[in-house]
């Protein structure tokens, strides 16, 4: 670990020293007619949204906004909240082609798991798939980051009762334990074995042979990778694999951070609204949520992006093989089926 790695100071943000209001970017309402006329042509013919391209859908007077977004995203705070998409007077279908139209502008969607989709759709599924992995159940998501450069959620329907988001600064979380328990910190430098849970490429181990860094540095950049679900599923699984005591102390403080109030800015998402973030600066989490039978049930629109230029990052960093995105899989869902509890 560098005893001082040089950190960003605008991804150093904290809910208790600025406004959410400061991270909002409002979108106007006449800005999106031309992109809406290219929408409403490319469904005149037989072509599938993530066959679409950056040139096929043009954002007009859109782009300096999205540019301005692309440049918050990668150098600034790394977090932004969108809204005025118009949601309500599209349907599902044009809805889609906006989003992947902003993303097309801000990097290249990769598939979100072994079913290969770039476009998501966040919907409980655990009527018919009660092991469906996170995205696709309606349980609390603890922090985490995903193993992509930007992710990108746009409500359709938010949930008839929770679903709260939760985003919080990696890089402010660092930089509390560099200032608190620095014994700690070297504790995440040196990272952990993860579990694959069944989105590895065949032939390819369940857990991972190497350790991934919690936290890491590459070139002057500070990155974090963390989900903790798959670190205790790997020490659970293989007796080889131990947690010490300052192992799950220095867990638990990160989660402690991440969870304090004046740490994270939580909020919930309405219709037309998204939110964009990096990966390796923010930490995100979900409350757990319920639908009701009379209303429309919770249903987001998801994109993992990877962009240009790439931040450089240690190779450890990966946690599948061919990210950033998890590689498809021809016939295979993302259930994860463990007896381990998610914490």
């Amino acid at each position: 670990m560098s005893a001082h790695p040089v950190i960003n100071p605008r991804t150093l943000w904290r809910s208790s020293t600025t406004d959410l209001d400061n991270f909002r970017l409002v979108l106007p309402q006449e800005a999106f007619h031309p992109l809406l006329q290219a929408i409403r042509s490319s469904l005149e013919t037989p072509t599938l949204v993530e066959e679409l391209t950056a040139a096929d859908l043009p954002l007009g007077p859109l782009s300096p906004f999205v540019e301005q977004l692309g440049e918050d995203l990668s150098d600034g705070p790394g977090f932004q909240l969108v809204s005025g998409i118009p949601v309500q007077s599209l349907t599902v279908e044009e809805t889609e082609r906006v989003f992947w139209a902003i993303g097309l502008h801000l990097g290249q969607p990769v598939s979100q798991s072994v079913m290969g989709e770039r476009l998501g759709h966040v919907r409980d599924v655990t009527k018919t798939d009660p092991d469906a992995r996170a995205y696709r159940n309606n349980s609390e998501l603890t922090p985490h980051t995903d193993p992509a450069d930007l992710l990108a959620f746009l409500c359709i329907h938010p949930a008839a009762h929770g679903g709260i988001s939760r985003f919080v600064s990696s890089m402010s979380i660092h930089e509390r334990i560099r200032d608190t328990r620095p014994d700690l910190l070297d504790r995440l430098y040196a990272g952990y074995r993860y579990h694959r849970l069944g989105e590895q490429q065949p032939g390819c181990p369940d857990i991972t042979a190497h350790n991934i860094p919690v936290f890491s540095e590459a070139d002057g950049f500070l990155s974090c990778r963390y989900v903790r679900h798959y670190i205790e599923v790997a020490a659970a699984e293989d007796d080889t694999i131990s947690l010490e005591p300052a192992d799950i102390e220095a867990l638990d403080l990160l989660e402690t951070l991440a969870a304090d109030p004046s740490m994270h800015f939580e909020f919930t998402l309405g219709s037309g609204e998204a939110v964009f973030a990096n990966n390796f600066t923010v930490l995100h989490a979900r409350g757990s949520f319920d639908d009701l039978p009379d209303q429309p049930a919770r249903h987001l629109l998801r994109l993992w992006l990877s962009t240009t230029p790439k931040r450089p990052v240690t190779p450890n960093i990966q946690h599948y093989e061919g990210e950033p995105g998890i590689q498809p899989i021809a016939g295979r869902t993302p259930s994860y089926e463990t007896d381990v509890a998610i914490q």
